[in-house]
């Protein structure tokens, strides 16, 4: 077993010393990229995103097309992927909205969380490539949201679907029963986020002393990257920011589990939003891993990681298919 533990309410300290060799090492190793300094001021993002090309999608390995069905529609116009193990299928169902601040495309890394997914879950995984910021805004990803959900529920029942997701993904996970709520369907039945980006506005005191340890990501670039999702609106609206929502809200919320590492700058946030989600009645359990990088289970190797996915496969069970 590794060191990760359901944290209790109150701050989680962070920390760069704790956690597996091969997490330890891994976060040396993503210090010497460049994405930190990138993103430790605006200049960069806003010399980078406005104006660029559209990117496209990591290309699906060709390993992982050889154990997997997949399945590609346009829903509401923007292209939807939907992926089922060849072997130990189950009922279960993800919808899985990726990560990379609302500005980037699913990168390889997704590619490995998800096929993790189908190994220890055997669940369908659909992967909603939602429209990217600045060219697009949340006002635009929900309604498509919206609708890969209603295409989802027309062959799983909604107790069977797992919203999941990654840093921006995560946000999004923990954002989209609100939206579905308010289409007038059913909750699905839980959801799982790997280090959710939680609160956009970067305003949380806590932040700093995470970001002194996190060894990828810096607040204001991100922040800068939020405000173009936000498309004007009031960044700390729920769909945004879910760590700002009223209590209301945050009482619906589905059976969630957190997965997060200390060295990671969405910790702050994701603190206050499970302490206000259990506070309000949800059944929100934060898993926290010392020394943990941002969402280091896209690593599936890690000691942490094969913990976290171990987790997953209980939480969702194996429901049978009919």
């Amino acid at each position: 077993m590794t060191s990760g533990y359901a944290a209790g309410p109150g701050t989680v300290e962070p920390s760069r010393r704790d956690g597996s060799w091969a997490m330890r090492t891994a976060s040396r190793l993503i210090g010497l990229l460049p994405t930190k300094r990138n993103l430790n001021g605006t200049d960069w993002v806003n010399a980078t995103y406005p104006g660029r090309t559209y990117p496209s999608i990591a290309a699906i390995p060709w390993t992982f097309k050889q154990t997997h069905t997949i399945q590609e529609k346009r829903i509401d116009g923007v292209r939807t992927i939907t992926v089922r193990p060849l072997l130990g299928a189950t009922r279960s169902h993800i919808i899985y909205t990726h990560g990379g601040i609302y500005i980037n495309e699913l990168g390889r890394p997704h590619w490995w969380i998800i096929a993790e997914l189908t190994k220890r879950t055997g669940a369908a995984v659909t992967v909603p490539l939602y429209r990217l910021a600045p060219e697009s805004t949340y006002r635009e990803a929900f309604p498509y949201l919206v609708s890969v959900y209603r295409e989802v529920l027309r062959t799983a029942d909604p107790a069977d679907v797992t919203l999941m997701g990654d840093s921006a993904g995560g946000g999004l996970a923990v954002a989209q029963p609100w939206a579905f709520r308010d289409a007038g369907l059913p909750a699905p039945g839980r959801i799982v986020a790997f280090s959710p980006w939680l609160d956009v506005t970067g305003t949380n005191p806590e932040i700093p002393k995470y970001d002194a340890v996190d060894p990828m990501l810096s607040v204001a670039g991100g922040v800068q990257a939020g405000l173009w999702w936000a498309g004007g609106d009031d960044p700390r609206s729920p769909l945004i920011s879910p760590a700002c929502a009223p209590d209301e809200m945050l009482a619906t919320v589905p059976p969630t589990r957190i997965y997060q590492g200390t060295r990671d700058v969405c910790m702050a946030d994701a603190t206050v939003f499970r302490d206000r989600a259990v506070a309000a009645g949800a059944d929100v359990t934060m898993t926290v891993y010392p020394g943990g990088f941002h969402v280091f289970p896209a690593f599936p190797r890690l000691p942490e990681s094969r913990e976290v996915y171990a987790d997953i496969a209980a939480f969702l069970g194996r429901p049978a298919l009919p």
